[in-house]
């Protein structure tokens, strides 16, 4: 009635995004193919290519076998391994004792 809102809604927006296909491995085939030319000298550092190298750099440090290096877990199995043979050698040396036929022959009585 006579134009006037009192709650005004806003219009909707119209979405107007377009995907982009990513290829890591061709990304990377490229990145490589443009690396060695540059170390061949027929291409030039370019802004592009050195964000590329920084990229790449950092890749190569977060990989897998970065942590395994670590000492942590290095000896973890060592140490789990020299535990149970201690604590088999103790529970084979109180087997073999007198150990328990003292305590539970006390115990009978």
């Amino acid at each position: 009635m006579f134009g006037l809102n009192f709650s005004r809604l806003p219009r909707h927006r119209k979405f107007t995004y377009t995907p982009l296909y990513y290829d890591e491995q061709s990304e990377e085939l490229k990145s490589r193919v443009e690396q060695i030319k540059r170390e061949m000298g027929e291409e030039q550092y370019t802004q592009d290519s050195t964000e590329a190298s920084i990229r790449s750099a950092f890749k190569a440090r977060k990989a897998p076998d970065r942590y395994s290096g670590m000492p942590s877990q290095k000896y973890y199995g060592l140490k789990i391994l020299t535990i149970a043979f201690v604590l088999g050698f103790v529970f084979y040396k109180v087997l073999n004792s007198n150990l328990i036929e003292i305590i539970f022959g006390h115990l009978n009585k």
